[in-house]
């Protein structure tokens, strides 16, 4: 059981954090000894702050007594200001693609470091794909609306990126260097992505790049596709249309 050994040096701040970063890895609710773990911190110090946090309501309870976060963070969520004002922006726009397509997922993504984070994130009601929520992260070379950001990024970001090891999600996850720095070319001359089999075999990826005010990308306009049955590129120009919509309502921002 953790002793609190590597988290010895945490500030108490830098303790909490540590116990909240347990969420942002985990979609479903978790028990005490998992943050425990997750968190590299000893049971009891993981019981006081979890108790902290509750009262807060940063963190709630459910009905097996694990833990998800709470309201509290909710509300801290929606004032960021950026974020939350490009997603109400982009929200009638993503909701009229969602409702437009059948069986998909669509994102609304940005860029943070080498990430990419879902700051929407809608299903069809009897949809089969389920990838990602609102809040996610994942890195940039492993999806089609990551794919998108990356090749707008600025050069030193691709290169670290490029650089760097890169998960392998599937057998035909795009790992090689040369291969995806290929294919941002290909995307900054067409002006979208189209991706299959990089996070899951059985789904693609169509995304397009969301301007800002300045002509700046700001983020990027994904969906997730089954395969079967699916000519991804039959998509692109609905997903690309979205994108431009979107790009005129940020960009009064």
């Amino acid at each position: 059981m953790p002793q609190d050994g590597g988290a010895a040096a945490l500030t108490a701040a830098g303790r909490v954090l540590a116990v909240l970063d347990v969420f942002r890895l985990s979609p479903t609710p978790v028990t005490l000894t998992e943050i425990s773990r997750s968190a590299g911190l000893s049971m009891t110090t993981t019981h006081r702050l979890t108790h902290e946090l509750l009262e807060w309501h940063a963190l709630e309870q459910t009905d097996d007594g694990r833990y998800r976060l709470g309201t509290k963070m909710l509300e801290l969520v929606t004032t960021s200001a950026h974020a939350m004002q490009m997603r109400e922006r982009a929200l009638p726009w993503l909701v009229r693609l969602n409702k437009a397509l059948r069986n998909v997922v669509v994102h609304l993504a940005i860029r943070d470091g080498d990430e990419s984070v879902y700051v929407e994130s809608l299903r069809t009601g009897n949809g089969t794909v389920r990838m990602n929520r609102i809040g996610g992260r994942l890195p940039l070379h492993a999806t089609a609306t990551g794919w998108v950001l990356l090749a707008h990024a600025d050069e030193a970001v691709q290169e670290r990126v490029l650089a760097a090891p890169m998960a392998v999600f599937t057998p035909e996850t795009v790992t090689d260097p040369e291969v995806l720095r290929h294919e941002l070319a290909e995307i900054r001359r067409v002006g979208s992505c189209v991706t299959r089999s990089q996070m899951r075999m059985e789904t693609g990826g169509i995304a397009a790049p969301v301007t800002g005010r300045g002509g700046e990308i700001v983020a990027s306009v994904g969906i997730v596709v089954n395969l079967a049955g699916s000519k991804l590129e039959d998509y692109t120009p609905i997903v690309c249309a979205a994108a431009k919509r979107i790009s005129t309502e940020i960009a009064s921002l």
